[in-house]
């Protein structure tokens, strides 16, 4: 890289990631993403940035960080059954 090329901030970035609730108590709230997302689009800040969209983690990425069970737990569990699984969610 050349010494006097100036570099860029990068971030990721999915449109997909306001359209899912993590809940009330949750931290994480997307519609921030999204909103920030905007403002640098409107305020033509993008043109300085690198914006890149992240690709979907592989198994074998997600089982770096948890274990097999956690990975197959997150497969079965779904709104309509957490009842089932209360014992494992805490």
């Amino acid at each position: 890289m050349e010494q006097n090329k100036k570099k860029k901030v990068a971030y990721f970035y999915d449109p997909e990631v306001g359209n899912y609730y993590y809940g009330q108590t949750h931290p994480m709230k997307p519609h921030r993403i999204r909103m920030t997302h905007n403002l640098l689009l409107n305020y033509g800040l993008y043109e300085h940035l690198e914006i890149y969209r992240p690709n979907p983690a592989r198994d074998d990425e997600l089982t770096r960080f948890h274990s097999d069970e956690y990975i197959e737990f997150l497969r079965l569990i779904t709104p309509d059954n957490q009842h089932e699984h209360l014992r494992q969610l805490k």
